[in-house]
């Protein structure tokens, strides 16, 4: 890829070899615990608590309670994007369902016309549908056409918290249901979020106290490290391996995003402590924030490397940056060899949706590259994360 680098592979102001921590989730800033509330005023945010809005552990328990219901005691076949992260389909076929897939492109966009095909096939009952990354897909043809078949329509909103659609419309108030999960863009400990006005609310346990402050201290280590430097990269190491003898033995920890589902975690509902962190966030802020990170760092990789979602969309709240990469194991290395947590994005096939059918998801999971452009980070870290994957790119 080096020969398409028509710029300096690097920030001036950035030494190639310079080594900081850049953490792919937002952290929990000590501050906010001491800050007075905030007014939510942004869906889905601004309803917790209100009938329709149900917080889970992790946002697969709300995609299984959600299709359950939809689908009722006949059940019947779900129709489901080819590209996915896998434990969603674990959830929805948890429910008994059957699957068909159909097909995304590239850019990460439904087909519409290959969508409306499947969808007039016999034993079809629900539509599933993924706003990828922030970035909103066609919502409103999509519900045209569920309601003309008399389907019912599920959001997942797992990456799209905060965004909009092109109409203006958040993500996820067009269905019959949608999933929200809220530590990826959020530094609470865990949480996702059901909203449905006709899903009754599930009864669910509690999770384990010592889990959700154990989730709530690495957040508040990686913070540290994050604007401590070597300071902070230092007390972080020493703590988590203090922890890794003491109380990581005797704490029965809930892991949060795993890549199969665990029957467990579907009787699991959400800390208080997630609903009472979320009211110090300035979610107005943290969209504005996200936006600005994502274009930043966007003009800097572009015309060098493919960047999907860009132009950012109006309305789009990122939750990173997905770009296509080649040998993306090695700049994957390089990456976090420099301390950027940069993630494989869906790398692993799903084997229950047929790869030769969807060459371009195939594509993807081969290349696509998260980087982190949340709302913890600075214009000197995304100038960071820049240099970096110019750099990687450019010797892999």
């Amino acid at each position: 890829m080096s020969g398409l680098i028509a710029r300096p592979p690097f920030p001036t102001h950035f030494h190639p070899r310079q080594h900081r921590f850049v953490p792919a989730l937002p952290t929990l800033d000590p501050r906010l615990l001491l800050s007075s509330a905030q007014t939510l005023i942004d869906f889905p945010m601004d309803g917790l608590g209100a009938p329709g809005r149900q917080l889970v552990y992790l946002a697969r328990a709300g995609i299984f309670h959600a299709v359950s219901h939809l689908l009722g005691p006949a059940g019947g076949t779900v129709l489901m994007p080819a590209y996915h992260h896998g434990v969603e389909v674990e959830a929805v076929s948890a429910t008994g369902a059957r699957l068909l897939f159909y097909r995304v492109d590239g850019q990460m966009r439904l087909d519409l016309d290959d969508l409306a095909t499947k969808m007039r096939l016999p034993d079809i009952r629900l539509v599933y549908l993924t706003h990828y990354v922030g970035l909103a897909q066609p919502v409103a043809e999509v519900k045209r056409l569920c309601v003309e078949a008399g389907l019912p329509l599920f959001e997942d909103c797992a990456l799209a918290l905060l965004s909009r659609d092109p109409d203006g419309r958040p993500v996820g108030s067009t269905g019959d249901a949608a999933v929200f999960c809220l530590y990826k863009s959020l530094p609470v400990p865990h949480g996702g979020l059901l909203v449905s006005p006709s899903i009754p609310i599930v009864r669910l346990r509690r999770p384990p106290l010592a889990s959700t402050l154990h989730h709530m201290a690495g957040s508040l280590l990686s913070h540290l490290e994050l604007v401590g430097g070597e300071v902070g990269a230092c007390v972080r190491a020493l703590t988590r391996g203090a922890a890794h003898a003491t109380i990581d033995a005797v704490v029965d920890t809930v892991m949060t995003g795993t890549q199969h589902l665990r029957p467990v975690e579907l009787g699991l509902g959400a800390s208080s402590l997630v609903s009472a962190l979320v009211r110090h966030f300035d979610l107005p802020t943290i969209r504005q924030r996200r936006r600005h990170n994502y274009s930043r760092l966007a003009e800097q990789l572009r015309g060098v490397l493919p960047v999907i979602g860009d132009p950012l969309p109006q309305g789009a709240c990122p939750l990173f940056l997905p770009v296509r990469v080649k040998e993306k194991r090695r700049v994957l290395s390089m990456l976090r060899a420099r301390g950027v947590e940069a993630i494989d994005f869906w790398g692993n096939h799903d084997v229950a949706c047929p790869a030769e059918a969807f060459p371009e998801v195939v594509a993807l999971r081969r290349e696509v590259l998260e980087l982190p452009i949340h709302q913890s980070l600075d214009d000197d870290a995304i100038d960071f994360v820049a240099a970096c994957t110019l750099e990687a790119t450019a010797r892999a």
